[in-house]
């Protein structure tokens, strides 16, 4: 069989690396981790509303996938179903910038949170739709043995812009003479020109002719053949599963920061070092993700970052326990990120790994379909965040994280048994 060709790799890397790491540095100035929680409580909103948000950027990522694949498979471009969705669902930022900039904002805190949910929920829908066209194009130009590297300098790049962002988010947030919320409106503000900038570099991509299923299928169709395409690619099913038991990491991962808030007293502008925590976790992870990708492949990833679905949960119940056993109360914002930096380490890991994966076990002609069907089957785990909300209605905070780190003994031994796409019979290319 003749290795595919991959044409655009060197413009396609630069560019796509561009491109998603703007994204990631946007995200900075309002962390779904240490900075949006706050942000949600502040508004009034209840612990369920924090996890709900969270959900809804796993939902919005992950359901529309397999509507994507439906639109795409047959239709040897796939680059218009990456511009025109992030276009169009990346302008509801700007009502964000504005109508927390507004005079009337802080005596409508209720309004602000359903704007704010109202939102979120358009823009990652939006960004679900192009997530499997976006992954098609890199499958076809970036080769499997620079993966690796491909995913490894969008973490470590967008961790580089991010870390200003970190900077100018505890200055906001600590400066008194802002009022609240305009102190966040000001972060939307400099989200939106992040997004900006993404979308630019998105419009840039260079997409090569694509071998295509002959005929368009329905979403039904699609779904109805799901099973069998289980059935003929095992490694699929396997890979799928471990991706949900990996993602019990999300019932406690909205609540490090309202924890570090509402048990532990520490300041909102801790939220600054919490970004800069989270994102020297995911740029210093990404540099061991990236060689274990390319030199001894994806499973090796996704094998090393399952044990730090263990290690995050664990060091928010042990770092504040030792903090003061040796009387070091000042230093507990510093010693607390260790939390936020195993949990960067983590969820860059988990996306690496299991994206490799899936981009390696599917055949070119119905890559699409594979991306869809990974994303919706892996779906249920949008429900995490929202289930440790609930749960902390009755359990307390160190119950949820002890639990959350108990279930990732599973992840532990499953991904130690998976097998390794490079040496698996059933690999295509």
């Amino acid at each position: 069989m003749t290795p595919p060709a991959y044409p655009y790799t060197r413009w396609n890397f630069v560019i796509i690396v561009l491109d998603a790491s703007f994204f990631f540095a946007a995200f900075a100035f309002i962390d779904p981790v240490a900075v949006l929680p706050i942000l949600v409580t502040d508004l009034h909103g209840s612990r369920v509303v924090v996890g709900l948000l969270s959900a809804i950027q796993r939902a919005g990522w992950l359901i529309p996938q397999l509507v994507a694949a439906s639109f795409v498979l047959h239709r040897p471009r796939k680059k218009p179903f990456v511009v025109y969705p992030c276009i169009i669902s990346r302008l509801p930022f700007l009502c964000l910038a504005v109508v927390f900039n507004l005079a009337w904002a802080g005596s409508h805190p209720q309004a602000l949170l359903l704007i704010l949910i109202g939102v979120y929920t358009l823009f990652f829908f939006g960004d679900g739709l192009a997530g499997v066209p976006w992954h098609d194009i890199i499958g076809r130009t970036i080769p499997p043995n620079l993966r690796g590297r491909f995913f490894g300098s969008i973490q470590f790049f967008g961790g580089l812009w991010a870390v200003g962002a970190g900077a100018i988010v505890r200055h906001t947030l600590a400066d008194t003479s802002i009022d609240f919320p305009q102190n966040y409106g000001r972060l939307f503000v400099l989200l939106c020109l992040c997004m900006v900038a993404s979308t630019v570099f998105v419009a840039l991509i260079r997409e090569p002719p694509s071998p295509v299923v002959t005929e368009a299928q329905s979403l039904r169709q699609i779904a109805r053949s799901v099973p069998s395409v289980l059935r003929k690619h095992p490694l699929l099913k396997k890979m799928i599963i471990g991706q949900m038991l990996c993602g019990v990491a999300g019932l406690a991962l909205p609540f490090y920061a309202v924890y570090a808030d509402a048990v532990l007293g520490l300041p909102a502008s801790a939220g600054g070092l919490f970004i800069w925590a989270g994102l020297a976790g995911s740029v210093g992870a990404s540099l061991i993700w990236a060689y274990l990708s390319d030199r001894f492949g994806s499973t090796a990833v996704i094998r090393g970052v399952s044990w730090l679905v263990i290690a995050a949960p664990l060091s928010a119940l042990l770092v504040p326990i030792i903090v003061r056993m040796l009387g070091a109360n000042a230093a507990m914002p510093y010693a607390y990120s260790l939390v936020f930096l195993l949990n960067g380490a983590t969820w860059g890991g988990l996306w690496m790994g299991f994206t490799n994966y899936v981009l390696e076990i599917s055949p070119v002609d119905i890559r699409p379909l594979f991306l869809g069907i990974q994303a919706t089957l892996s779906s249920p785990t949008v429900l995490m965040p929202v289930l440790g909300g609930l749960m902390l209605n009755v359990l307390r905070f160190e119950v949820l994280f002890g639990f959350v780190a108990a279930c990732g003994v599973f992840s532990v031994i499953y991904a130690h048994r998976l097998k390794e796409p490079r040496a698996a019979p059933e690999i295509v290319g």
